[in-house]
């Protein structure tokens, strides 16, 4: 097993860990500290620029939350009155909700023109002259606090899909007019699913998290792999240690860096690692699956338990619910494989994220150790 500075990550991520969202000069000074460590790596180093306007975004994403929570709701009171009605409600309101619940190219148009938020992917690289495939290891640099903490966010996400379904099953019975229990049990569901959504619409975000489990502790760990995997794969396997921008702005850097390499990522096998959350106290995760039926990278997944299996790691699988982004899910709708290595569990380290409490005293240099000795393991297994 390769030896890693768990110290010196520790390091680096305290060095990271201050207010970094995306247009911010904390978000500049963050792009710099990233390219410098690359750069002492040995690497070849570039910062790319790039611009864009969310606004579009988010007054979809809000509108698109208050109509299908209307919707939703007005089911669960029409289900006794108007049945079919009730049922007209629900289709629309499942197939508008059903945005939320898929990332297709439509989705991506509203993240295409440029705009009033500048920052830049920092792309480092050892290069071959014949490279017969490439590896990519990422991890967003950038962070964000929001109005809603992550718990209720995540809660609130629960319930909706819960509340909703529960109400379409309930009006389905309704329209075939078989007994489902208490009268009040419809428009109950729908209100709760309803508020839920309402709750979702208000999601705001601003610049008081220092980030430090989000993703600092991953940069850090990418900053450590670039220092130790280069001599540890084949020459002929072209290494790109990449942390994107605005990873907490909707994926946008990651989009940009695969739409600006697309014919390079056509020329040669690519596979991707990304790393987010790695350091949190806990488990090693690997999330596997997002949204509905939407496995990451399968072949990947098994290199990465296999590997486990050799470390003598018990690694969680974990599903990431609607409306929770990261990086690996770009990558994943053009084609390219991309598995997210993280770790964890549900106490005060993951309940801080997106809040000025995400400090870098959060991270565990053990737990930020095992992910990063997996990683290589895992690198070198699949090159």
């Amino acid at each position: 097993m390769a030896d890693v500075d768990t110290a010196r990550m520790l390091a680096d991520a305290r060095e990271l860990a201050f207010p970094r969202a995306s247009g911010t000069p904390g978000n500049r000074r963050a792009c710099l500290l990233v390219a410098d460590k690359l750069r002492q790596a040995g690497l070849d180093v570039a910062a790319e620029e790039f611009s864009y306007d969310l606004g579009p975004a988010l007054r979809a994403l809000r509108t698109v939350l208050i109509v299908a929570g209307s919707l939703v709701g007005g089911a669960g009171l029409l289900a006794l009155r108007a049945p079919a009605a009730a049922l007209v409600c629900l289709v629309a309101g499942s197939l508008i909700g059903g945005v939320l619940l898929a990332w297709a190219p439509g989705v991506e148009r509203l993240y295409a023109a440029r705009g009033p938020t500048i920052t830049w992917n920092v792309v480092g690289r050892k290069t071959c002259a014949h490279p017969r495939a490439m590896l990519i290891l990422l991890a967003h640099y950038d962070s964000k606090s929001q109005n809603l903490s992550l718990p209720l966010r995540l809660g609130a996400t629960i319930v909706a899909i819960v509340g909703t379904g529960a109400t379409t099953l309930l009006v389905a019975l309704a329209v075939a007019g078989a007994p489902f229990g208490p009268a009040a049990l419809p428009a109950a569901s729908g209100s709760l699913a309803a508020l839920a959504l309402f709750g979702l619409a208000t999601l705001s975000s601003g610049n008081a998290s220092p980030g430090g489990v989000d993703n600092a502790g991953s940069v850090a760990l990418l900053c450590e792999l670039a220092r130790r995997l280069p001599a540890l794969l084949p020459d002929d396997v072209e290494l790109v240690f990449l942390s994107p921008g605005a990873e907490e702005d909707h994926m946008i850097g990651a989009m940009r860096f695969l739409d600006a390499h697309r014919a390079e990522l056509a020329a040669q096998p690519v596979q991707a690692l990304n790393f987010d959350g790695a350091g949190a106290p806990g488990h090693p995760v690997i999330l596997a699956s997002y949204g509905l039926w939407h496995p990451f990278a399968p072949a990947l997944a098994r290199a990465a338990r296999a590997s486990a299996q050799r470390l003598g790691l018990r690694p969680r699988s974990i599903w990431l619910p609607p409306a929770i982004g990261i990086d690996a899910i770009p990558f994943h709708h053009r084609g390219v494989p991309c598995l997210t290595l993280s770790s964890g569990s549900l106490g005060r380290a993951t309940l801080a994220v997106h809040s000025e409490r995400d400090v870098a005293e959060h991270l565990d240099g053990a737990t930020l150790e095992v992910v990063a000795r997996w990683a290589l393991d895992i690198a070198a297994s699949v090159a």
